[in-house]
This record gives structure tokens, sequence and C-alpha cells, in this order.
């Protein structure tokens, strides 16, 4: 014990040797992104409807969601799982059959967003069931009920795709990785059934109901019904491409209400393609960097924290583009950082402060050693 020195100067320099580093670059770039869709919203609007301090309010208040999932311990979803979705469950039959219920349109918004929160907490029901064999993947597939539940009931049939996409695939890259120990054909089938029941199950609905395969035609060439079902992609189409739709008249794009929907195509419209591929730029800039921060990481909870967070915002990202390129089958959610909206924005700083969260202390978990020119410190 007395060999080891002073307490204090040897618990201040391990302190040194494991003290948790930021990616700054990332902080940057969601900060930066986030500021550049503030600008872009209020200058894209017509007649700026949209007040210039209502926009920086909800920066603010992003900002602050960011920090706050920044300095969340992440091993939370982990170490707590089981509270964590129970708390998740019962807020969601509160917004669904509650005072917190909120009907606009049909829908209830307060659910559509709520589901969204679920892979995180599925990354630490994944981290809780591992070494469990084929029943941890059962578990893992039961615990999925709660979020088709809700999906079903908001209704959100972008949210049951997508998050079911997004973890079938994190539970199918753990099962690869031999987190439920020895990777067999059977268990990777087992990971991703429910993807695979869903898709089946959407081929069965167009080929036996007319109407769901008309839709699909209009999907791929709005043109064929411009004046009702394809009248958005038809107007979207040609004013990104020009290609015309002789069943309607040119119209001027000025969707007021729906400027977060459209935010690429009104981009397009005022800057040409220049405005179009910066601002697609700077959203693969921030995907590309999330993910660089996600495959870095070599803790189960981290690594699985942070994939399920970007494959989310991935899909978003792509759902969005292909609904500005006119092929409009599901409403996209949004546009992360670019597409504003209060609680839309809050949500995502929060859940890309949980990703940085876990990349600033993900070495911890997994046990990595500190840095060789700090380890040689701690020595000294």
């Amino acid at each position: 014990m007395r060999e080891m020195g002073d307490a204090v100067e040897a618990g201040t320099r391990l302190d040194r040797a494991w003290r948790p580093q930021p990616d700054w670059v990332m902080l940057g770039i969601v900060l930066a992104v986030a500021a550049v869709g503030l600008v872009v919203q209020y200058g894209l609007r017509p007649h700026n409807d949209l007040e210039w301090h209502m926009l920086l309010g909800h920066y603010v208040v992003g900002t602050i969601c960011l920090f706050f999932g920044y300095f969340l311990d992440y091993t939370i979803f982990g170490r707590h799982c089981k509270l964590l979705y129970t708390l998740w469950c019962v807020v969601g039959l509160l917004m669904t059959f509650g005072p917190l219920q909120r009907i606009q349109g049909g829908a209830n918004i307060s659910l559509r967003r709520w589901v969204w929160f679920f892979p995180v907490l599925f990354a630490g029901v994944l981290y809780s069931q591992r070494g469990k064999g084929t029943s941890g993947i059962r578990n893992c597939l039961l615990y999925m009920l709660g979020l088709w539940f809700f999906a079903m009931f908001a209704p959100s049939t972008p949210a049951l795709c997508v998050l079911t996409t997004v973890c079938c695939g994190m539970l199918f890259a753990a099962v690869w990785r031999g987190v439920f120990g020895k990777r067999t054909k059977g268990k990777m089938v087992l990971s991703v059934l429910p993807l695979l029941v869903i898709l089946a199950f959407g081929v069965w609905l167009i080929f036996n109901i007319p109407h769901l395969w008309d839709r699909v035609a209009v999907l791929f060439h709005p043109q064929i019904d411009a004046i009702r079902n394809g009248y958005q992609g038809s107007v979207i189409q040609n004013i990104m491409f020009g290609i015309p739709a002789p069943e309607i008249e040119p119209i001027d794009f000025s969707w007021n209400s729906g400027i977060c929907d459209w935010i690429l195509t009104t981009a397009k419209l005022k800057f040409g393609w220049a405005g179009f591929f910066t601002l697609l730029g700077l959203e693969v800039l921030f995907l590309v960097w999330g993910f660089r921060i996600a495959r870095r990481q070599t803790g189960l909870l981290a690594r699985s924290v942070c994939m399920g967070v970007m494959l989310t915002f991935t899909l978003q990202t792509a759902m969005y583009v292909l609904q500005n390129f006119g092929f409009i089958l599901l409403a996209a959610y949004g546009l992360p950082l670019l597409s504003y909206g209060a609680n839309y924005l809050l949500q995502t700083m929060f859940l890309l402060g949980v990703l940085l969260s876990a990349q600033r202390t993900g070495r911890l978990e997994s046990g990595l050693a500190p840095r060789v020119s700090r380890v040689s410190e701690v020595g000294k």
C-alpha cells in the first residue's frame, strides 16, 4: 500500500489517464448542422411566417437536450432496462388511452413521437440478454411487442417499418458477433423473423388489395394519377426533374405548413441543385461521422446504442430524400437536424446526446486501456 504512493496523487493521475474524451468534431457537426437548419427554415418559408426568436428558442432548448443526453450515463439503459422499458410502456399507455393522448387528423401525435425512443431501450434489452443463446433472442423479440402495439395504435406505419428494421438489424449484428453464443443459421433467421414476416405480409397485401397495388403504381409513376393520389409526387418531380404532368397546371410551390416535409425540394426550387446538394451533403457528413463513432465502439452496449441511433436517423433520411424526389408511399418522419419542428428537434438532439455519451465513456465498458502516453504518466 505504501509503495503505491500518495492516494490523492495516484487517483489524480489515474483520473487524467481515464478521463473521457468527447468527439469534438461530431459535437461541432451536430450544432453546426442544426444551426444551418434554423437559418434555412427561416429563409425558405414564404413571408417568414415563423418568428426568428421562436426558431432560436428551439435551437437553444435542443442544445440543452443534447448536453442532457451527453452527460447522462448511457449504461443506465443496460443496468435498468426492465424499469426503463416499463416506464416507456406506462407513458405510452397514458398517451394511448389516458390524459397524455393528443389526437390530430385522426392520428395520435404524442404516441407517434414517443415510439422513436425505442432503439436505445432495445440496446439495453439486447445487452441484458447477452450469452443466453436462443432464449435471449426470443426475449428480445418479445420486448418488441410493445413497439408494435404502440406503432399500430398511433398509427404510424413508417415507425413500425423503420424501427422493426433497426431493431432486427441490431439483433442480427449481435448474433453475427457471437453475443448469444455460437452463430448458427437458425439464430440469424430468428433475429430477422419479424422483418421477414412484415415484408411477406406487405407483399401479400399489395397483390391482393387492388387499392394498394394502385398506390405502388403511383409511387413509381405519379403522373398516371396526377390530380388525386399522385398530385404531390407529380408537382415535386416537375420541380426536381422537369417531368411534365399534363393533367395539372404549373403550380407555385408554396406549401407553407409543410415546409418541414419538403425542405430539399424547396432548396432545389430556390437555389437549384447547388442548394439541394449542400443541404444533403451536410446530412451525409453528419451520418458518416456518426457511423464512424458507432463502429469504433467495442463494448456491446455502447455499440448497440450508437448503431440504434444512427440506423434510425439513416432510414429517416432515406425516406425523406425519396419523398423529396416525389416517391411517396409512406410519409417521412423528418430530416434529422435540418427538418425543424420543436418536438422533432428536441428528440433528435437528445438521442444524439446519448450517442455522444456512449462514445465518451464506452472505453470503460469494454475495458480498453487508456492511451499509451497517459499510461506512462500513471507509472511515474
